[in-house]
């Protein structure tokens, strides 16, 4: 991945050192519900998991739960409730959704063309916009890990903004819960 990627070590380090290894898996849905602190807020529908993985394990068990979810990723299993999509082409819509989830999907690539000098942050940085956007009034984005370099341009009379430590790790995750 260093070599590769150099800037991956700015991503990816941990208390001075890298990371053995990056993972990039489907977690089960309850770590993810765990990370994103989903207990702590209330679960406003329609809700909208991006990047939800090809199996939307989180899509499913929130379905389970009678919550109407969705997902999108870009490859998807054929589920009525998943799409095929590109989160920065995909059109989120206003005040379309009551929850919009990604856990180390969006903002990990977020970050990774914030710091790389040939990024795409300009595009992400537009599209987190559109994102906050599409949720209803006291409708949430919660997103791991954080992104400190855009938060503190939140307008705090739009967005109130929690983050909560992930035990064990250096970033955080965010809750940005639209109340205006």
């Amino acid at each position: 991945l260093k070599e590769t990627n150099p800037f991956s070590q700015e991503v990816y380090a941990q208390k001075g050192a890298l990371l053995e290894s990056v993972v990039c898996a489907e977690y089960s849905p309850q770590l993810q519900a765990d990370i994103l602190h989903l207990a702590d807020i209330k679960l406003h529908e329609p809700i909208l998991d991006i990047g939800c993985g090809q199996n939307a394990g989180l899509v499913k068990f929130l379905r389970e739960n009678n919550l109407d979810a969705y997902g999108i990723d870009r490859f998807p299993a054929h589920l009525s409730y998943t799409q095929k999509a590109d989160w920065l082409t995909y059109e989120y819509g206003a005040e379309k959704w009551g929850l919009v989830i990604s856990n180390l999907g969006f903002s990990n690539h977020f970050i990774h063309h914030h710091l790389r000098e040939d990024g795409n942050f300009e595009e992400y940085a537009r599209k987190y916009m559109e994102i906050l956007r599409s949720l209803k009034i006291h409708g949430s984005f919660c997103y791991a890990p954080d992104l400190p370099f855009i938060e503190k341009y939140l307008d705090p009379q739009s967005y109130e903004l929690s983050k909560y430590g992930i035990p064990g790790l250096s970033f955080q995750a965010t809750i940005v819960k639209r109340i205006r």
